[in-house]
């Protein structure tokens, strides 16, 4: 038998298909606007090379719009696959920081990358706790027996 949601599990469900969308877009927009402004990047001689931003901007909105449908269908997985994603993001980023940006980057975009590796550690601690997609499965055995 289902059981009747909150309408405070309702928000916060919600409200993390709403930042998944907005996060799975930026990587979208970041592969477009590569793909668009290719050979002017080129000519810019921007390092890394546009196909770096494309790539990452792929990766991250597919990652991202795969979390979305999982959320969705309230697959059991889904607050794990979302911690592996978000994690292999912020790695992914801080590595991009430290390595592969110019140095004097560094300390321009470290306020910046501190303040959202806070924000993706604070989604994935409070949203996807909340939503509880374990406890929804052990609910399930539990009534079951």
């Amino acid at each position: 038998m289902l059981q009747k949601k909150s309408k405070k599990t309702r928000r916060i469900f919600w409200a993390t298909s709403l930042v998944l969308i907005m996060i799975s877009a930026l990587g979208w927009m970041r592969f477009q606007q590569a793909l668009r402004h290719w050979y002017y990047l080129i000519e810019l001689d921007i390092q890394p090379h546009p196909i770096y931003s494309a790539v990452n901007g792929g990766w991250i909105g597919i990652a991202y719009a795969l979390g979305l449908l999982f959320h969705l269908a309230r697959k059991s997985f889904t607050a794990i696959y979302l911690r592996f994603s978000g994690v292999a993001v912020l790695i992914w980023l801080w590595i991009d920081r430290i390595f592969i940006s110019k140095r004097v980057f560094f300390s321009l975009l470290l306020a910046g990358t501190v303040f959202l590796t806070l924000c993706m550690i604070a989604f994935d601690g409070f949203l996807f706790q909340k939503n509880g997609y374990v406890r929804r499965k052990n609910n399930v055995n539990a009534t079951e027996n």
